[in-house]
């Protein structure tokens, strides 16, 4: 009489573990990921933003730039066991920039830029790629 519900609620709980480690996976050790966060309106910059993972796959450093005629910036970050990040740059108690974010797969990384107080204060989210 318990068993039929035993074995649902156990397939709720294993579909549901299933799901939530789909979300987050570990990046290509050594890899080098490239995206675009694209000028949205007129006074918007396009941003070019890319990771490089560090060989042992535990942390990476983060590089983008302010449209073509401005100077990078770049901050390293620890990645965690899910795959997810979060690196900040801040200047006393503000935080200037920060860029959070997950590996979806080995090839791909989906992120957030924030510009609090730099470039054109225009971030957003972008889809970063393996380089080929």
């Amino acid at each position: 009489m318990f068993r039929p519900v035993l074995v649902g609620v156990t397939v709720i709980v294993l579909a549901a573990v299933l799901a939530s480690t789909a979300l987050a996976a570990l990046p290509t050790k050594g890899a080098v990921y490239e995206g675009t966060l694209y000028a949205s309106g007129v006074p918007a910059l396009t941003k070019q933003v890319r990771i490089k993972v560090a060989a042992s796959g535990k942390s990476a450093r983060v590089t983008w730039s302010c449209g073509v005629a401005r100077g990078q910036s770049t901050l390293q970050f620890p990645i965690k066991a899910d795959g997810t990040f979060k690196a900040y740059s801040n200047t006393g108690s503000l935080t200037v920039w920060s860029f959070i974010g997950r590996f979806v797969s080995k090839q791909k990384a989906r992120a957030v830029l924030h510009l609090n107080a730099t470039c054109d204060g225009k971030g957003g989210t972008l889809n970063l790629a393996l380089e080929a």
